[in-house]
């Protein structure tokens, strides 16, 4: 059974991750009303998987196409402190904040692992250095200096 690719996850500031940690779940209806499913009661919850990470909570399952099963990836996400041999999750209960908080912090972890090596600043850089060497033929037409090099390593690092 080949591994499946990993999904890119959006990379999660860590004020998005505590936001995540700190989201509530619905209370149980009360006796004698329409009890709550996991996905109501979680909805908040569900809804910060898919708006900051972009992942599903639920996917189609392979072996039924017409029932639902938690999303393999979201299972696949260690629970515990990474130094105390984590361990993948057997199962994953979405209401039990214990569990919500270690995939949250794994969700977050793995999105910082996605993130491109090249620093935001290099990013920068390079893109001015592309606006200059667009736009120099035109500025010589109006006699404008616009210089050759690139900005100085200080501001490429």
């Amino acid at each position: 059974d080949p591994k499946a690719p990993q999904p890119t996850i959006m990379p999660i500031s860590i004020a998005d991750r505590d936001e995540g940690v700190d989201t509530d779940i619905l209370a149980q209806a009360a006796a004698g009303q329409p009890q709550l499913t996991v996905e109501q009661r979680a909805a908040e919850r569900i809804a910060w998987l898919k708006n900051y990470a972009g992942i599903d909570y639920m996917v189609p399952d392979p072996q039924n196409p017409h029932a639902r099963v938690i999303n393999p990836v979201l299972l696949n996400i260690t629970q515990g402190p990474p130094n105390v041999q984590p361990r993948p999750r057997q199962d994953l209960n979405i209401l039990d904040h214990g569990q919500w908080r270690h995939l949250v912090v794994g969700v977050t972890a793995l999105s910082h692992a996605n993130k491109p090596s090249v620093t935001p600043v290099k990013v920068l850089s390079d893109k001015i250095t592309k606006i200059y060497s667009d736009i120099r033929q035109f500025a010589k037409i109006a006699n404008i200096e616009v210089p050759d090099a690139p900005l100085p390593n200080s501001a490429s690092v």
